[in-house]
């Protein structure tokens, strides 16, 4: 993934970041290849399981650039601190050797064998009680410290759940036809 088109930056990027923009319930695997460029890099980071081609390099050139939503900082509690920093600062390139070496990939495949290896990792975790690895993830995602960034998109979430929900506009119509309102929680 060659990440946002500069050119036209998405302005609610967030939306699409699991687990911060979109509650995913069930363990998510990235199979990757090739380049993987800034906002494919943080959506990596809110993956559970990662499997990377032999020729797949990171690349974060943000500060090269001068754009940041802050988002990619979740890095830092998924990775070794110097590591992140590295890819952050430094823009990359990093190898798919050294993304596992650090922690960020869990296998590194030869060519073409990603998606394979990718949907193994899925074959075993469907055949395992689904109460016990929604559980784990639940209790996981609970551990992993959040940066400032994911708080702010955490919290934008939830009160635009509440701002555009049915709820809040019987609300409204309520109120200007000054009557009780009826809500039913969506």
């Amino acid at each position: 993934c060659a990440g946002a088109d500069l050119s036209a930056p998405p302005p609610h990027f967030w939306h699409a970041v699991p687990d911060i923009g979109i509650d995913v319930g069930k363990p998510l695997i990235a199979a990757i290849q090739g380049p993987v460029v800034g906002l494919a890099v943080t959506l990596l980071a809110f993956c559970d399981l990662c499997v990377a081609a032999e020729d797949t390099r990171f690349i974060y050139p943000e500060a090269k650039v001068g754009v940041s939503k802050g988002l990619v900082t979740a890095l830092v509690a998924r990775v070794p601190h110097k590591i992140a920093m590295e890819l952050m600062l430094l823009g990359g390139p990093l190898s798919a050797q050294r993304a596992y070496e650090a922690g960020f990939v869990n296998r590194v495949v030869p060519l073409g064998q990603q998606l394979i290896a990718a949907q193994e990792m899925a074959a075993t975790i469907a055949a395992s009680a689904p109460l016990v690895v929604r559980q784990l993830k639940d209790f996981s995602r609970q551990t992993l410290p959040r940066s400032p960034a994911e708080t702010l998109y955490r919290a934008t979430r939830a009160v635009d759940e509440v701002s555009d929900s049915e709820d809040a506009a019987e609300g409204l119509r309520a109120f200007q036809e000054k009557r009780a309102p009826r809500f039913q929680g969506r």
